[in-house]
C-alpha cells in the first residue's frame, strides 16, 4: 500500500501537529504494510533527522515573513488554492495510494483518503484564533468530513465532538491517541545539569508549562493563578515557560511584567533539550480551555512530574488518574492548587509514580500501527 503524507507542517519550529507528522513519517518509512511513501513540503531532513534542528538565518526569516503573511487579507485562501494546484499536479499519476492529511483539510484528491481532525476549537471558542483562520476552518473542514473516506482524531472525546457537530457514522471515524518518545523519562542531576545550565535553571527548581504562546493555551490564566502564590514559594519555584510565539500575546506580555523575575520565558526549544527541561522541573501545568489531545501532559507525565492540568476536553482521558485538575477559569482555586502541587510532598510522589505508569500505555508504534489499520479501512471504501 503506497501513501501520499502532507508534510507541510515539518517546518521549523515545530509544534504538535509537526510532532504528529514527523513520528508518523518515521513510522510509515519502516513499516512492512507500506511501500512507497510520498511526501509534499515542509523540511523532509526534519522528518528523520531532529525536530529540534537549529532554524538557519534564512528559513527563520523565511518563518516571520510567513507569520507575517498570515495577516493579509485572503492569504489563507489564496495559498490553500496555490498549494492544493501544485498538489493535484504533482500526484496525478498516483490516485491508486492513500492520501493522508495529518493537519485537517484535504486537498482535492481523485483517489482514497484520510484525514486527522486535531480539535474543534475554531468552533467552541473562536475568540482564541485569528479570524481567518475561523473563517478559513469553517468554509473548509465540512467539505473535508464530507470527502475523506476516513477520519482519525487523537482521543475520544474529539471523536464525540465531531460526531455530534458534522453527524460522522462512527464507523467512519477512529480515535488513536499519540505517543510518546522514550526520551522523555527520568533523569538524574547530573543528567540534566549540562541543559539547565545553559538556561540558568536549577534541577527540581522550577515550575513548567510547555505550549504554544496563545490564548486557547491559557497561560494567562496560569500567570495570574500564579502570582497569588506567596513571594516565598515564587522564589523557590520560578515559573518557566517553553514554546513558540503565538498570537494574540498583549495580556500575557502585561502579565508577565507583573510577575516580573519569578517568570522565565524560554522560546522554542530543540527537541533533544527538552526532556531534560522537563525532567528537571519540580511540577508541571497545562491549563488549557481546550486540547483534542494535549500531548506535552503525557510527556510530562512520562518523565514523572506531578500534573496540574484542566479537567476540561482531552486532558482527563490522557492524564487519567495521574494529574491534579482544576477549572481553567478558576484562577483562585488553580492557584490553590499550583501551591498544593509545589507544596504537598504525599500528593507530588503519587502523582509522579501514577504519572509514569500511565505514560507506558502510550506508544508511537501503536499509533502508526492504528493509522496504517485506518488506510486499510480507507482503501476497501470502508
Amino acid at each position: 500500500m503506497d501513501v501520499i503524507l502532507n508534510t507541510d507542517s515539518l517546518s521549523p519550529p515545530l509544534a504538535g501537529i509537526g510532532n504528529y507528522t514527523r513520528q508518523l513519517l518515521n513510522g510509515l518509512l519502516t513499516h512492512s504494510a507500506i511501500g512507497t511513501v510520498r511526501r509534499f513540503g515542509g523540511r523532509p531532513d526534519l522528518a528523520t533527522i531532529d525536530a529540534g534542528t537549529a532554524v538557519a538565518p534564512a528559513d527563520h526569516l523565511l518563518h516571520h515573513f510567513k507569520r507575517g503573511m498570515r495577516a493579509w487579507p485572503g492569504a489563507y485562501a489564496l495559498r490553500a488554492w496555490l498549494r492544493e494546484q501544485e498538489f493535484k499536479w504533482r500526484f496525478r499519476h498516483h490516485v491508486d495510494a492513500i492520501y493522508h492529511e495529518p493537519n485537517y483539510i484535504l486537498k482535492r484528491f481523485p483517489g482514497r483518503s484520510v484525514a486527522t481532525v486535531h480539535d474543534t476549537s475554531h468552533l467552541r471558542f473562536p475568540q482564541f484564533h485569528p479570524p481567518q483562520r475561523v473563517a478559513y476552518l469553517e468554509r473548509h473542514l465540512p467539505l473535508t468530513i464530507g470527502r475523506a473516506d476516513q477520519l482519525i482524531t487523537l482521543s475520544e472525546f474529539m471523536r464525540g465532538e465531531l460526531m455530534r457537530l458534522f453527524a460522522i457514522a462512527p464507523a467512519r471515524i477512529t480515535a488513536i491517541p499519540l505517543g510518546v518518545d522514550p526520551s522523555y523519562r527520568s533523569y538524574s542531576v547530573a543528567d540534566t545539569q549540562p541543559t539547565l545550565q545553559r538556561y540558568g535553571l536549577a534541577h527540581g527548581g522550577y515550575l513548567l508549562s510547555v505550549a504554544t504562546l496563545e490564548p486557547r493555551k491559557n497561560l494567562l490564566g496560569l500567570l495570574r493563578a500564579y502570582r497569588q502564590l506567596e513571594p516565598s514559594l515564587r522564589a523557590r519555584f520560578p515559573l518557566v515557560l517553553a514554546g513558540a510565539s503565538g498570537w494574540g500575546n498583549a495580556d500575557l506580555e502585561s502579565e508577565l511584567r507583573k510577575v516580573g523575575s519569578s517568570a522565565r520565558r524560554l522560546g522554542y526549544l530543540p527537541a533533544q533539550e527538552l526532556p531534560h527541561i522537563y525532567a528537571g522541573a519540580a511540577g508541571f501545568a497545562l491549563v488549557s480551555h481546550y486540547e483534542g489531545f494535549g500531548l506535552p501532559a503525557l510527556e510530562a507525565l512520562a518523565c514523572g512530574l506531578p500534573l496540574l492540568a484542566s479537567e476540561r476536553s482531552a486532558l482527563p482521558e490522557v492524564a487519567g488518574d495521574a494529574a491534579l485538575y482544576v477549572d481553567p477559569e478558576d484562577i483562585d482555586d488553580m492557584a490553590k492548587k499550583l501551591a498544593r502541587l509545589l507544596e504537598d510532598g504525599v500528593l507530588r510522589k503519587a502523582l509522579s509514580v501514577a504519572g509514569i505508569a500511565r505514560a507506558q500505555r502510550f506508544g508511537w508504534r501503536a499509533c502508526v500501527d492504528q493509522t496504517v489499520a485506518v488506510y486499510r479501512r480507507a482503501a476497501a471504501g470502508n
